[in-house]
């Protein structure tokens, strides 16, 4: 009788582990959520007329983390903020970042998901008139171009603005519609802007109709950063494989198509 009684306890306790605790951890896993830093930066992640999260990267990243089981916090933060706290493992995700060595010391990164182009822009209908194949050639050249004083146009732009007959082709103002008015006002040829900007604050203003591409000068490679702190290399495998799958299925180009920047900012897969 005690053999019987000791394997009738070990069949109820079984039972008691089946239904109790197996739900506990399911449970738990459902409840597994990663917090996102994000700031008003449209197209990638502002709030709409009924103040509803969205852009680019909150499809994104929603979209291949909802997939996968987990949930997403956004909180509201500055991005300087948001670095400093993903170092400290206070948030897990930020997007739209460049990789570099000091933020590789706190970070994981995604493989890339958008590329900022710089693009150089001229008056709608008159690139036939400019025929340069990179900034180089615009040495020699009658061509104006016009720039925002402090940005950074790549390695190129830096070591060609160190040439005298180069920068004397170079006029930096403070703001882009300051440009775009200069422009139009022919003032000079052309000027550099990246291009999710342009299409995004150009549509707005008008001025995206009535300029053209006439050369990339410029493109850099963004990704999803995660604390080392709070995620593990796992989550950012997950994240490249949900990447992978929806540049696979056509889901990622609908997305960047939605936002106008299917011409020049998607990654090849």
């Amino acid at each position: 009788m005690k053999k019987t009684q000791i394997i009738l306890n070990m069949i109820v306790a079984f039972t008691m582990i089946t239904l109790l605790g197996f739900p506990e951890q399911g449970a738990a896993a459902e409840k597994m959520k990663l917090i996102m830093g994000w700031q008003s930066w449209a197209p990638f992640t502002y709030q709409d007329n009924n103040n509803i999260l969205t852009g680019l990267d909150i499809e994104i990243i929603r979209h291949i983390f909802s997939s996968a089981g987990y949930t997403v916090e956004y909180k509201k933060v500055p991005w300087a903020r948001s670095l400093k706290w993903i170092e400290d493992g206070k948030i897990h995700i930020g997007a739209s970042a460049m990789k570099t060595p000091e933020r590789e010391a706190y970070a994981y990164f995604s493989a890339p998901y958008y590329k900022e182009t710089y693009v150089l822009f001229v008056r709608k209908g008159e690139s036939s008139k400019y025929p340069l194949k990179n900034l180089l050639d615009i040495i020699g050249s009658s061509f104006r171009l016009g720039v925002m004083r402090n940005s950074l146009y790549g390695d190129e732009f830096d070591r060609l603005m160190k040439n005298p007959e180069f920068s004397r082709h170079v006029e930096a103002v403070t703001t882009d519609e300051q440009n775009h008015k200069k422009l139009l006002a022919k003032r000079f040829d052309g000027f550099i802007q990246e291009y999710s900007r342009m299409s995004t604050d150009g549509r707005i203003s008008g001025i995206f109709e009535k300029v053209e591409p006439l050369l990339v000068i410029e493109e850099n490679y963004l990704h999803v950063m995660f604390s080392k702190q709070a995620t593990t290399p796992e989550i950012v495998h997950l994240f490249n494989a949900g990447l992978e799958k929806i540049q696979g299925d056509g889901t990622y180009q609908k997305i960047f198509k939605k936002y106008n920047l299917d011409e020049f900012n998607m990654v090849e897969p």
